[in-house]
């Protein structure tokens, strides 16, 4: 039987950061949207209280950030490559490997400091997949498994 692999443990500090910037933006568009209705249209005082939306969805997001890590595995067997992940919705993808046209890399600059690449698996004419945080050594290595339709050892 293959051995259920997860992404490398670090790309929970790409998945913070991501969580970071998206909800502190709209932390700030949503203040500022509250401070200028309450004073350009005179809003009641509580219209500010509407800026702790966000902040309460971010803290949910990081709080659930280790259960997306632990749920994410992906698995490459001698036909297919299995991938499942999700904490609430639960996805399975299995694609067959012979149907893999071409395999892409993906870093942002956090993920190059941690030397971890997004593996993106091409089918003809669709992209099937994405394995987030894989080291950059073990991202080559998938490339040419999945590439070469036969699993290295």
């Amino acid at each position: 039987m293959d051995e259920l692999e997860r992404p490398d443990h670090n790309v929970l500090y790409i998945w913070k950061a991501e969580v970071l910037t998206v909800w502190g933006i709209w932390f700030l568009v949503v203040l500022g949207c509250s401070i200028f209705a309450l004073l350009k249209l005179d809003a009641p005082a509580w219209v500010v209280g509407f800026a702790a939306i966000p902040v309460i969805i971010g803290a949910l997001n990081l709080f659930f950030l280790n259960m997306r890590w632990n749920r994410w595995t992906f698995q490459i067997t001698p036909n297919t490559l299995e991938m499942s992940h999700g904490v609430v919705v639960r996805h399975r993808r299995i694609v067959a490997r012979n149907r893999i046209q071409h395999v892409d890399f993906n870093s942002g600059p956090i993920g190059r400091k941690f030397d971890l690449v997004h593996v993106v698996v091409h089918t003809a004419g669709a992209t099937v997949g994405t394995i987030p945080g894989v080291r950059t050594a073990r991202a080559e290595q998938l490339r040419t498994e999945l590439m070469s339709g036969q699993k290295s050892l």
